[in-house]
């Protein structure tokens, strides 16, 4: 009742000032003692806090994703295997690790990007040094290209046939060009008195001064060879020690070996026969542990195997006995492949190269190793060929298909225009044509392919306990 008595305007009592509510102030604020707070809405808030929610649902699905990608990435670039079979390299593996009982020998077959043994080297390198083995695998007398691995001098009447590409010789009535897809025989010496003996030939093996470490020892040298007569031979040992020696006629391809207790400095082989022998390659190796083999075929596209004759081939794979083919092609094919449709066509080619020398070689394994990252100038553009990645997939997909195994090459390099990134760098690890790898690259490719050729051997090797 207070309100009632004292002025709304407030009174004093000594120093102080009283106010009080007045009635309707008191009544209004009454009436309003039961109702709920009113509370202000920021719809903008509210909509920054629905996008946050929503960006953060989808960051976290993106790095979901990445993550998946990325390890998925990490497996593609491993050595692949159909239906994820790691142990179809087992029986390489299980060779490898009792090598000091006797032979491995991988025939690593590819175009010029593996010429002058590259990648070859550094992988024989590796096992022979890991599983033992000595020597620069087979090659051919006259080799395409230059080779540190081998030092070879032969009389200039020596002359190379080769069996596959724009390098067949017409006038060869034959199609048998051996295991390398070249022989090389003596041109007669039509000023020879002795008729009996016109075709007279040297070939000098050096002990090689470079190269890798293992590759300057051998213990055996092999020709293998063919000749419609005997052939008499004389060998000479370090230019003192020689003796003569006969080799047999031979339709089939025929091995002829001599052996050392260590490479000598030079060695000497003197061939005197009326009809040249046809000699389809030499051979530097150990007695045991693992054989490398360069096979180098410029400007091929790995279809090749199909165009020689089959026997001969045969004949010559049951003498080197493979354990393993590493197939390295691609790269000839697809400057030359603009639909997906011949990329197809171009798998289906290869896989039935596969399916060949798996009937000449049922014990061995196959591995591909796909095309390596390849540029063109397009307008004023350098860009990866617009067909790599189809070639690729298809000889991956043929791989699977004939139970071989498969090796990335182009997402080891980075993928798309890795290549164009390789030679841009310093030191270069790859021509400015875009095209192939430099030394320095071929090092690093054969750097990655071995790590995971070795890893997959760990793994094979904790399976097996």
């Amino acid at each position: 009742m207070v309100i009632l008595i004292f002025p709304a305007e407030g009174t004093k009592f000594l120093n102080f000032e009283l106010n009080f509510l007045s009635k309707s102030d008191f009544s209004r604020k009454n009436l309003n003692s039961n109702a709920s707070p009113v509370i202000e809405v920021n719809s903008d808030s509210i909509s920054k806090l629905e996008e946050y929610r929503r960006d953060s649902i989808r960051n976290i699905e993106e790095k979901r994703l990445k993550l998946f990608k990325d390890s998925v990435l990490i497996a593609e670039k491993k050595i692949q295997y159909p239906n994820n079979d790691r142990s179809i390299l087992f029986p390489f593996f299980n060779s490898l690790q009792n090598a000091k009982n006797g032979k491995v020998r991988i025939m690593h077959y590819g175009d010029s990007q593996i010429e002058a043994d590259r990648i070859s080297g550094r992988l024989r390198e590796r096992l022979q040094r890991e599983f033992g083995g000595c020597g620069s695998g087979a090659y051919a007398v006259i080799p395409a290209t230059r080779k540190i691995s081998i030092r070879n001098k032969v009389s200039t009447n020596w002359k190379r046939f080769t069996g596959f590409g724009p390098y067949i010789d017409t006038s060869v009535k034959h199609e048998n060009y051996g295991a390398l897809f070249s022989f090389c025989k003596i041109n007669p010496d039509t000023n020879e008195l002795d008729t009996s003996s016109i075709c007279n030939g040297l070939v000098k093996i050096f002990r090689p001064k470079k190269g890798y470490k293992h590759c300057r020892n051998y213990q055996q040298i092999n020709f293998y060879y063919s000749s419609k007569e005997n052939i008499n031979i004389k060998y000479v040992i370090n230019d003192t020690i020689f003796y003569n020696e006969v080799w047999d006629s031979s339709y089939k391809i025929k091995r002829q070996t001599i052996n050392f207790s260590e490479a000598p400095e030079s060695f000497e082989a003197h061939f005197k026969s009326k009809i040249s022998p046809l000699i389809y390659g030499i051979s530097t190796e150990g007695t045991n542990g693992v054989v490398v083999d360069n096979i180098p075929l410029r400007g091929a596209s790995g279809t090749e195997f199909g165009r020689i004759d089959f026997n001969g081939l045969k004949n010559m794979h049951e003498l080197l006995s493979p354990n393993l083919f590493i197939l390295e092609f691609g790269g000839n094919a697809i400057a030359h492949i603009k639909t997906k449709s011949r990329a197809q066509r171009y798998g289906n080619y290869f896989k039935r190269q596969i399916i060949k020398l798996k009937k000449i070689s049922p014990n061995a394994i196959v591995l591909l190793i796909g095309p390596g990252d390849m540029a063109k100038k397009e307008n004023t553009q350098l860009i990866s060929y617009p067909m790599l990645e189809e070639v690729r997939d298809e000889l991956k997909k043929v791989a699977f298909e004939t139970n071989s195994c498969f090796w990335d090459m182009y997402l080891n390099m980075g993928g798309k225009n890795s290549i164009i990134e390789w030679a841009n760098q310093s030191p270069s690890l790859a021509a400015k044509e875009y095209i192939h790898l430099t030394n320095a690259g071929a090092r690093k490719v054969a750097d990655f392919f071995i790590e995971d050729i070795m890893n997959d051997f760990d793994d094979y090797l904790a399976n097996k306990k």
